[in-house]
């Protein structure tokens, strides 16, 4: 195998292997986005349930 062989196998490897941390970055990133997503998505929630049940509470005091 010749110098020039060897030099095109190298750039080759390292090529994939950038390419593979590439990968890994995006795919934490992903993940990290969806998990931020979520946190707020469940705070919302938590919001319109307390704003619920202050109104439900608000509409039986005046039952009375």
């Amino acid at each position: 195998m010749g110098i020039t062989e060897e030099l095109a196998i190298q750039r080759n490897r390292s090529s994939l292997e950038a390419a593979e941390r590439i990968r890994h970055s995006r795919r934490a990133r992903a993940l990290r986005r969806a998990s931020r997503m979520e946190r707020k998505a469940e705070h919302r929630m938590i919001e319109a349930w307390r704003r619920a049940a202050k109104l439900r509470a608000a509409a039986g005091a005046g039952d009375y």
